[in-house]
């Protein structure tokens, strides 16, 4: 019984983490609105517009990951009250695989993102292309910063499950 307690904690976490990117989009789209009433030149346009497209995705992407989750939660519930190890086996191999895969990929695609990112703003001449580069280096140092704080969730939960 407790392997569902720190699954359910885990979800919950996961949950927080989607609710989120939901609050961070929703910022951006505050920050594009303010803009929009500011004095607009062509960098600020580009940021507003890169803040605008940006927080769409953060929106969705948070609310489809909370489904997400509470669809996960509903299947390894049923498989937990059918077959409490092969719950256990399933969620040790793929929390592994989670815990060895997601930090090294968003680690390295974050690093590599944002250092074209910073090189493209020094070549690119013109303001609007600027500011909206610039909104796409502020999402990726956003959202480096919320992966990391999920996969503190995915460690634990793995953790626990290790230890049970």
């Amino acid at each position: 019984m407790e392997i569902i307690k720190h699954f359910e904690v885990y979800i919950a976490a996961q949950k927080a983490t989607g609710i989120q990117f939901a609050v961070f989009g929703a910022l951006l789209l505050i920050a594009a609105i303010l803009l929009h009433f500011s004095q607009l030149n062509p960098i600020t346009q580009g940021l507003r517009n890169g803040f605008f497209v940006i927080s769409i995705l953060l929106l969705g992407s948070g609310i489809g990951f909370i489904m997400s989750q509470n669809k996960l939660l509903k299947t390894k519930t049923e498989t937990y009250q059918s077959d409490q190890k092969a719950f256990e086996q399933q969620e040790v191999e793929r929390m592994q695989e989670v815990n060895k895969s997601v930090p090294k990929i968003i680690l390295s695609l974050s690093i590599v993102l944002i250092l074209v990112i910073l090189a493209l703003m020094f070549f690119i001449s013109q303001p609007l292309w600027k500011g909206a580069t610039f909104s796409v280096l502020i999402y990726l140092l956003g959202l480096l910063i919320l992966e990391s704080i999920s996969y503190l969730s995915v460690k634990y939960y793995l953790e626990s499950l290790l230890n049970l």
